[in-house]
């Protein structure tokens, strides 16, 4: 038994010899199992002699059976004992297993353990990045008008240029060094411009044409293409517009407001285009804290130092190529079927997705050394008092709010805050407080919505409380 830090790759290296007599008894009642699975010519199942029977049986085998029937109780009786408190394995991860030397005589485990990353952290608090600005413009007000509104706009057949957030049915095909690829082309596609469902430019350069127009979009597919064999490469797509279809906005007026019951401080214009910035505003402080956020921990990240396993790379790497399989195959595409269209392979889709993980775990445990020198942690004190505030706000009983509003969930969206607020207020205060300014009028706002509401169900249970006890009286007069 040996334990041994590799202080470089951030392991615990934990190894254990299987030998003697207790070795050579588990290699025997293997031998003897698996002599009894095998025919030999001449006699009944399990009944030929030892000797005969082994014969048949691989030598590999009896030693890859012997170590998969024994690696559990191995793990458990000898190698758990020896992690103590102050070996601090990563959360979540596995240890690698691996026999290092195998003979009749003793077989050698070797247990590797990923470390918690060391992190040492750079300078968090003279920081280059700023807060943006929450102004409105006129496009981020507009755009919220129409997503507001989307459920009411009817797309009607349009004979002008195309213009964003058009619908627009085409056909398309792709050339890639004067030939066509797999998957590069289709007749009658629908696409709405704006939506970037295409490769950067190709919306872009639709802008302008008109119905049964044609146009060839020259183009470069992005370098980091899911097809390895597209990536980074020229492209040409002749396109020919089929028709378009431009969103009919209703008019907004008083009566149009009434009609579809926004919320219920929604009732003529003027309180629609205050409901209009409110959204539109609470959207951009969304946006731009994240945007903060991780711009923030990126300069961070710049100047730390983050050593970490391999191995906690390559588990994370791997669960998300599962999870990119997952999603294919809902879609009717097998593993096999992609990795002969794309052109690629496994290794070489892991080692994108290693790349991804390492820049993730970077990421996350960087926000989480920043969280612990500052003591950032959300406590159940705050959690309690935003299940009571919320439960008061509702009208409902706290464990009825904590039923959909858990722990874990809360304690993301505080932390999320919390380092938000710390990162401003040391690098800039004062863009910090008109964040803090705006989100009070956002969440005013709000909770006079809430309170609208809450107000129209005890009026519409009052009157039917009135209502029924009208109808019982009445009856009641009949008898």
């Amino acid at each position: 038994m040996s334990k041994k830090f590799n202080n470089e790759n951030t392991e615990l290296i934990i190894n254990y010899t299987f030998e003697g007599a207790e070795w050579e008894a588990a290699l025997e009642k293997t031998r003897k199992k698996l002599a009894n699975e095998v025919t030999v010519p001449g006699f009944r199942k399990g009944k030929a002699p030892l000797f005969e029977a082994l014969k048949h049986v691989n030598p590999m085998k009896i030693f890859d059976k012997t170590i998969s029937d024994n690696i559990e109780k191995i793990y458990q009786d000898h190698i758990i004992s020896q992690i103590d408190e102050k070996d601090i394995l990563a959360d979540n991860f596995r240890p690698k297993f691996d026999v290092t030397d195998l003979s009749l005589d003793k077989a050698v485990f070797e247990f590797v353990f990923p470390l918690f990353p060391t992190i040492k952290l750079g300078d968090y608090k003279h920081l280059k990045t700023k807060l943006e600005t929450l102004e409105l413009t006129n496009e981020e007000i507009e755009s919220q008008k129409r997503n507001t509104l989307e459920n009411y706009v009817v797309m009607l057949d349009s004979n002008e240029p195309i213009k964003l957030n058009d619908s627009v049915n085409f056909d398309f095909t792709g050339f890639v060094d004067g030939q066509k690829f797999e998957g590069g082309e289709a007749e009658n596609f629908d696409l709405v411009i704006g939506s970037n469902q295409f490769i950067p430019g190709f919306e872009e350069q639709m802008i302008g044409l008109k119905k049964d127009e044609t146009k060839d979009l020259n183009l470069k597919f992005p370098e980091n293409y899911h097809a390895k064999n597209l990536a980074g490469k020229d492209v040409v797509f002749k396109v020919k517009i089929n028709s378009i279809k431009s969103p009919n906005y209703p008019e907004v007026n008083d009566q149009f407001l009434k009609e579809i019951k926004i919320n219920p401080l929604v009732n003529d214009l003027e309180s629609f285009n205050e409901h209009i910035k409110n959204n539109a505003l609470k959207e951009k402080i969304s946006a731009n804290s994240q945007k903060y956020i991780n711009d923030a921990i990126d300069e961070v990240i710049e100047a730390s130092e983050v050593k970490m396993s391999n191995l906690i790379i390559d588990e994370t790497a791997n669960s998300y190529y599962q999870g990119f399989i997952n999603q294919i195959k809902k879609q009717g595409i097998s593993e096999k079927d992609y990795i002969e269209f794309a052109k690629t392979s496994k290794d070489e889709i892991l080692n994108l997705y290693k790349d991804e993980a390492k820049k993730n775990l970077t990421k996350s445990y960087v926000y989480g050394k920043i969280v612990d020198e500052e003591k950032l942690h959300a406590t159940q004190e705050e959690y309690d008092e935003r299940i009571n505030s919320l439960a008061q706000l509702y009208g409902l009983e706290a464990n009825q709010i904590k039923s959909f509003l858990k722990f874990e969930v809360f304690e993301q969206e505080k932390l999320a805050e919390k380092i938000f607020d710390k990162l401003a207020e040391i690098n800039d205060k004062e863009s910090l407080v008109k964040y803090q300014e705006a989100k009070k009028l956002t969440a005013e706002y709000e909770n006079k919505i809430q309170s609208a509401i809450i107000a129209q169900v005890k009026e519409m249970s009052k009157e039917k409380e009135d209502s029924s006890q009208t109808k019982e009286k009445k009856e009641e007069s009949k008898e």
